[in-house]
């Protein structure tokens, strides 16, 4: 019987690493942007031409390679960082694979400038699909100099599957700020379609964060810091009247390398309980200095999933280290410091196990206040508690969780016919109608009720009306904008900054009059006047954060979009007591939509119950 194994080709080989290495343009900006790093360099620029689909250059003036390193740095697991496998155990350099060039030169083309610093002369190598096309010497400047053009060219699928331009350049920031947060000796330059989009000169840590996130930042930052034998935490937390409810800034860096750590992130936000608001989350900037013999980072190519021997007690030290940099600050004055242990975390307990971190509670704590960074101070607070029956059943009737389809849906309808009922009788009646738990319609029909879900009703009475506003876009303005008596400065990621000025038209249509202010920073004039009272950064953040989320999930256009994620974001707030009015205002509303049973989202809005289905379930 004939042999079935073969060993794969190298260019085989390389692209089935690339598709785990380089999943997008960001991924080929983050392998370049460390491996400049490593090499020593104090000043980084990185070009990027339509989202990374052309052009993604990234220049240093690190040390530089030689014709033999420039030659063989393309070869799989050829890497200078480390040499044994004793050496994945005390890392200092950002990469250690030697699969991240292999892999772009499999799916690019790709061309490198190098010269070392005690050489006349540098190399030019060309590449396309792993094959050298050119090599020869060159007149550089000293550094390397990295040009990938045609991302994903041989492989269409791929290239195929790649989001907007927005959308794929915001993944470049991110993946470009988190190396830039934490190397704040090194001067970093980002260019975007001939914009340049930062200059980050060298810095102190925090002007980094000022520089990259706004000057409103001066104000908004508390550092942290504690030295331990294990472990040495710094950095910045955000002060608790700035938490938002969407999530902000969180950044968690260890040994100068960006992670993600829900363990870690759990000790940060338990810390702020009782001195945020409810489904608030606060911004961080934290930063571990560990051996590296006490970690492992060998755990996934894109090196964001890190392991530590001692996590219980690194929680412990985190959770407390929060605690004491909010009470130094006068932020919460009911922080009773008499319970928080000493600050000494080598004491371990009589089986050698770390102490479980403590928990906090704030008997003033008011957890049905969701009113922000607005509600009254906690000792100005009342005394009322909830009666413990009415919070069970508050969490028995928690809401319902969504699916969300791949298309927004329109046509599901329910079937009134099957149900024995005729079509007045969907009509409700007047003075028959009744809210419960807050969240809940009921209307009498003629042989039966209705329930209607509050928030389900608004998102699709609401999802039309913004539909109809963004279709009349170009004739008129035709949002009601309620004009602010002090216009308010706020504040915006990155990322979230430049959506504002893509969908400006658009907002301005919805009622959102608001102008740029400066890096990141806009003035808001006006607000939709349905928003009433409601903190504007809060909104918006909520609507960027849907509207970013139905990009990667949703296939529907830029106005559709922007309908669906306001209406979301909105009717979130109508959760609440209402007026008989109100009621019969909302049930007016959704029964002239066209389509009143289910929301944008596929939600079900209305459950119908009839005298037959009722004795049906008596019965059964």
């Amino acid at each position: 019987m004939a042999d079935l194994i073969n060993v794969l080709p190298d260019n085989v080989a390389n692209q089935i690493a690339a598709g785990e290495v380089i999943q997008r343009p960001a991924s080929v900006v983050k392998e370049l942007v460390e491996n400049a790093v490593d090499a020593g360099a104090s000043k980084i620029e990185v070009i990027i031409k339509n989202a990374g689909r052309t052009l993604i250059q990234v220049i240093d003036n690190g040390s530089g390679m030689s014709d033999t390193d420039a030659r063989i740095c393309f070869e799989r697991h050829a890497t200078s960082k480390i040499k044994s496998a004793e050496d994945l155990f005390s890392l200092h350099t950002k990469g250690f694979r030697g699969e991240a060039l292999a892999s772009i030169a499999a799916i690019a083309h790709v061309e490198l400038r190098t010269k070392k610093n005690d050489e006349e002369l540098g190399s030019r190598i060309v590449l396309e699909g792993c094959q050298c096309i050119e090599q020869e010497a060159c007149n550089c400047n000293t550094g390397s100099s990295f040009s990938v053009k045609n991302l994903f060219y041989n492989v269409p699928a791929r290239r195929n599957f790649l989001k907007s331009d927005n959308v794929e350049f915001g993944h470049i920031q991110d993946e470009f700020l988190r190396i830039a947060l934490v190397h704040n000796q090194i001067h970093f330059i980002l260019y975007h379609n001939d914009k340049q989009e930062y200059n980050l000169p060298e810095t102190m840590r925090k002007q980094r964060i000022v520089n990259i996130f706004g000057n409103s930042y001066n104000e908004k930052l508390i550092p942290i810091e504690q030295n331990s034998e294990l472990v040495n935490i710094q950095g910045y937390i955000g002060k608790p009247e700035y938490a938002r409810k969407s999530r902000g800034e969180q950044y968690m860096f260890v040994n100068d390398r960006f992670i993600k750590h829900p363990y870690f992130h759990h000790a940060i936000i338990s810390a702020f309980e009782n001195v945020i608001a409810e489904k608030c989350f606060p911004s961080y900037f934290v930063f571990f200095d560990i051996d590296t013999k006490m970690i492992d980072i060998n755990i996934h190519p894109t090196k964001t999933e890190v392991k530590f021997q001692e996590e219980k007690i690194i929680y412990s030290i985190l959770h407390a280290t929060i605690k004491h940099a909010i009470g130094a600050f006068n932020l919460n004055a009911q922080i009773d410091f008499d319970n928080v242990p000493p600050m000494e975390f080598t004491n371990l307990n009589s089986q050698n196990q770390p102490r479980e971190p403590l928990t906090y509670s704030n008997p003033d704590f008011n957890p049905f206040d969701n009113h922000g960074s607005k509600r009254k101070p906690f000792n100005e607070q009342n005394d009322w508690k909830p009666d413990k029956k009415q919070e069970g059943w508050e969490k028995i009737y928690e809401s319902i969780k969504e699916n969300e389809p791949e298309q927004i849906q329109e046509d599901p309808k329910i079937d009134f016919q099957d149900a024995g009922m005729e079509d007045e009788a969907l009509k409700p009646s007047e003075h028959s109608l009744f809210q419960i738990f807050n969240k809940y319609i009921v209307s009498k029909l003629k042989s039966g009720f209705l329930v209607i879900d509050q928030e389900a009703a608004m998102e699709r009475i609401l999802y039309e009306q913004y539909t109809k506003q963004l279709e009349k876009q170009s004739e008129s303005r035709s949002a009601d904008i309620q004009k602010l008596i002090f216009p308010e400065t706020l504040t915006f990621s990155p990322q979230n900054a430049e959506t504002i000025k893509d969908l400006s038209p658009e907002l301005l249509s919805l009622g959102f009059d608001i102008d740029p202010f400066g890096k990141n920073t806009f003035i808001i004039n006006g607000l939709p006047a349905e928003l009433g009272n409601q903190n504007a950064q809060d909104v918006i953040d909520q609507l960027l954060n849907a509207y970013q989320n139905n990009l990667l999930s949703l296939k529907i256009s830029k106005k559709n979009n922007l309908s669906h994620s306001f209406a979301k974001s909105i009717s979130k707030n109508f959760n609440k007591m209402l007026s008989e009015e109100e009621m019969q205002s909302i049930l007016n509303k959704l029964f002239s939509c066209a389509s009143p049973q289910i929301s944008p989202c596929g939600k079900k809005i209305c459950i119908l119950f009839n005298d037959k289905e009722l004795l049906r379930m008596f019965n059964s």
